[in-house]
């Protein structure tokens, strides 16, 4: 009697040890035919990160694409019929976030900034009312469906995973395809088991380019560089192909010269 007890006490500690999670979005995916719902899912209660709670952190450069936002394990999960298949932790994913103690953490924005967000700082610091004002407002939707790779499936969705250095922020592109069916971090025809990490800027040429697309990722003088980076991408088939180039930077008015090219 008292093993059962124990037992029974046992698996009550574990039920209450298991995080509750909390649905930040969800999404209906239709894939190779088949109609899908696809949820971003939090376990357990997010905290903030880069938040409404003080403005002057949140519009500096490692807050970028993130304030106001929230912070804690986040998972992509994917059901049919109901019920779960498969899913996938996002944390791992991320890097740089600006705040202590998020290694192996997630992090998203919650709520937009405003311009007039400013008017809420005062000497003594962010007024509390203005987390009330920012909650208000719509929460902005990352899953959004396209088909980056081609394959005739609308079945990824970028997800920015760090803020760099002022006006640089990267993003992993996540789903599934033809050719990898399982959810995963998309990578590129040659380091396919490698997840390809681009700006925003790439990706979209990537989605809306017939043929190859040049990006400028870094230019010259952007931070003291003294090269000029380009990407030179491509899909089809469901297979992404991207190259960078570096080029020089003369100041004496000559033509730019090819320094290198590494295939991503």
């Amino acid at each position: 009697m008292r093993l059962a007890i124990g037992l029974l006490a046992a698996g009550m500690v574990m039920a209450a040890a298991k995080p509750v999670q909390f649905l930040r979005e969800q999404k209906a995916v239709r894939f190779e035919g088949v109609e899908e719902v696809w949820k971003l899912v939090w376990e357990g209660r997010p905290k903030p990160i880069c938040g409404p709670q003080d403005v002057e952190m949140a519009i500096t450069c490692p807050c970028t694409g993130f304030a106001y936002g929230e912070v804690g394990r986040l998972s992509l999960v994917r059901q049919r019929g109901g019920k779960e298949v498969e899913r996938l932790a996002l944390g791992p994913y991320f890097s740089e976030l600006p705040a202590d103690g998020t290694e192996g953490l997630a992090a998203m924005q919650w709520r937009p900034l405003a311009p007039g967000d400013w008017d809420h700082v005062t000497a003594e610091g962010t007024s509390p009312k203005l987390a009330e004002v920012a909650r208000k407002r719509p929460g902005p939707r990352v899953m959004q469906m396209a088909d980056y790779d081609k394959d005739g499936n609308a079945a990824e969705f970028l997800v920015q995973v760090s803020a760099g250095p002022c006006g640089h922020t990267e993003y992993m592109l996540f789903g599934v395809s033809k050719a990898q069916p399982k959810l995963h971090a998309f990578g590129s025809v040659d380091h396919p088991g490698d997840a390809l990490v681009l700006p925003g800027a790439a990706w979209q040429a990537l989605l809306t380019s017939r043929g190859p697309a040049r990006v400028t990722a870094w230019q010259c003088g952007d931070h003291g560089s003294d090269v000029r980076q380009e990407l030179v991408l491509g899909a089809t088939g469901g297979a992404i192909k991207v190259v960078q180039k570096t080029w020089s930077c003369p100041e004496d008015g000559s033509a730019e010269r090819l320094l290198g090219e590494t295939v991503l």
